[in-house]
């Protein structure tokens, strides 16, 4: 007897009424080569006939391939505009000296071309690619706010801000009474915790801000598939010298924490074995069921993959805190907490206040 597809959860994102699939799909890593188009057009496909709402591109990401080819993914789909959460971002395409950062330029000019790439009218979010050092945040809030109000986006988000940075265009937007960021697209896995469990608590707990988490597979590490330590020719976490950039999220700047790392991934995977799914399951589950991730965006090149990640649902969905305690203890990675320093006593991990055990 085929098994039943695990019902798909829908998160508001941020303080807002938008709603989004807990899982979601991206095109970072998967769509930068036009021969990868049909396999990554099959996939949206699916993952819409699944339950996924939100699919996630950028400017960047093969210098526009990627929207080119969501864009024809969408036209396939052959469904309601409304039906879909679309979001891009903009920071960076192409090799002028005005083809990048967020400036009001580039801000304007990019979504105009984002949006001829995808074939659309509007996205519904709009991110910051990155902070940008160089133009003024005041700039840019209202450029971002221009693009909402003018209908190009519903919405505009950050990636990878401070919370100070956020703070800062929190104040600017309520100041200048323009439209506030609602997002942040941040890195979270169970080897990277540090940033939106504590950094980013106080947008949560100010802002009621949401997320659209990437990597959670950890560049794959999560999958099991590299619990050797060594990553083949054709890994995405290959580099000749052993140095990837982000093998240093993971091993730490100078690779003090690699063996640890690859020991505490051999007992994530046990633990997976022991719970009958496979160890990216795992991974997208313990990422999902924490409630101050509104979506999880994965990838994928082949549709077998997408189906084995949605099988995360299921996994959340019987999610206990003995599980929870047992994955805690195999990595042993939660951040230090924080002083109440009305009590003097260490705050509850964020984590903790935002686990959902009632999936």
């Amino acid at each position: 007897m085929e098994q039943e597809t695990p019902k798909m959860i829908y998160r508001t994102l941020g303080n807002t009424g938008l709603k989004v699939s807990v899982l979601s799909f991206g095109t970072w890593l998967t769509a930068h080569d036009e021969k990868e188009e049909q396999n990554i057009i099959d996939c949206v496909k699916r993952a819409y006939e699944l339950g996924v709402n939100f699919f996630d591109t950028a400017e960047a990401y093969g210098y526009g391939v990627a929207e080119k080819i969501l864009g024809k993914a969408i036209k396939e789909l052959n469904v309601d505009r409304e039906d879909l959460v679309i979001s891009t971002k903009t920071r960076e395409c192409g090799s002028g000296v005005n083809d990048k950062l967020l400036s009001r330029k580039h801000i304007i000019e990019g979504v105009k071309n984002s949006l001829e790439r995808l074939q659309l009218d509007y996205v519904d979010i709009l991110l910051c690619h990155r902070p940008d050092s160089q133009t003024t945040l005041v700039e840019t809030c209202r450029a971002m706010d221009w693009v909402v109000e003018e209908g190009y986006a519903f919405y505009w988000a950050t990636s990878e801000w401070s919370p100070s940075e956020i703070a800062e265009a929190y104040e600017i937007c309520e100041r200048e009474g323009l439209n506030k960021p609602i997002a942040d697209q941040c890195q979270y896995n169970a080897l990277y915790r540090e940033n939106l469990e504590k950094n980013l608590r106080h947008s949560f707990e100010k802002y009621k801000y949401g997320t659209t988490v990437w990597s959670p597979l950890a560049m794959g590490l999560l999958t099991g598939k590299y619990n050797t330590g060594d990553f083949p020719k054709d890994a995405r976490l290959y580099s000749e010298d052993g140095d990837h950039k982000f093998l240093r999220f993971y091993f730490g700047a100078d690779g003090s924490r690699r063996d640890q790392t690859i020991e505490n991934l051999k007992k994530f995977c046990k633990i997976a074995e022991e719970q009958g799914c496979s160890a990216a399951q795992l991974a997208l589950a313990w990422t999902l069921v924490n409630k101050d991730v509104s979506t999880c965006i994965f990838g994928a090149s082949k549709v077998s993959q997408l189906e084995d990640n949605m099988g995360a649902l299921e996994v959340a969905s019987k999610w206990t805190e003995e599980l929870e305690n047992k994955i805690e203890e195999a990595l042993g990675n939660e951040p230090a907490p924080e002083t109440d320093y009305n009590t003097f006593a260490p705050k509850r991990p964020r984590r903790k206040v935002a686990l959902d055990l009632d999936m």
